[in-house]
């Protein structure tokens, strides 16, 4: 199982309660890069943690830049 970047439990989609097992290596890199969103295999929304509500999208950093201007 993949533990989530931010909080270190285990990585389960807040909608459909399943844990996140990347079906590639590729998408297991992917969790490193927050320039990547992350979707749930099993259904396909953006991955948001179960424990901390962290989204693994791109959005969030962009927001964060777009608010200093």
């Amino acid at each position: 199982m993949i533990d989530c970047a931010y909080c270190q439990r285990p990585l389960i989609c807040d909608g459909c309660q399943t844990p996140y097992l990347p079906p590639s290596q590729e998408y297991y890199e992917a969790l490193s890069r927050p320039e990547i969103p992350i979707y749930c295999p099993s259904c396909e929304q953006i991955m948001i943690c179960h424990w901390c509500k962290t989204p693994y999208d791109v959005q969030g950093d962009e927001m964060e830049e777009g608010s200093e201007a």
